[in-house]
């Protein structure tokens, strides 16, 4: 998927909503330092609370694995098992990072292009 693919499915046009994204990915690694921040000190409300504020925003923009990567750690927040965080918040990273390399036009660090499962609806 490409940024022309995600702007038409929010029926917007492409300056639009690499605008959106532009302020999504500044808001993200806002939500990111809050989580990991929050994981680290063992504090559930403030990590699901960052985190479902970045699962939704994600949602909207139709970056559905980032949205259900941010859910996961919600639940876990939820229940008590930031213990069990770890991986998932590396993983967040990864999609964040895909997100930003979409948006400036990059190919993934391998060379190959960002691969469709980290954006597809």
């Amino acid at each position: 998927m490409n940024i022309v693919q995600l702007a038409g499915d929010l029926e917007l046009d492409e300056e639009e909503y690499r605008s959106i994204l532009e302020l999504f990915v500044e808001t993200s690694r806002t939500d990111l330092a809050a989580i990991k921040t929050a994981v680290a000190i063992g504090d559930a409300t403030s990590a699901g609370r960052a985190a479902h504020s970045l699962k939704g925003a994600a949602a909207n923009l139709g970056l559905s694995d980032l949205s259900s990567t941010a859910h996961k750690i919600e639940e876990r927040s939820r229940e008590s098992r930031l213990h069990e965080t770890h991986e998932t918040v590396r993983s967040l990273e990864e999609h964040l990072a895909a997100v930003e390399r979409l948006l400036e036009g990059k190919q993934a660090a391998d060379g190959a292009q960002v691969p469709e499962e980290i954006l597809k609806k």
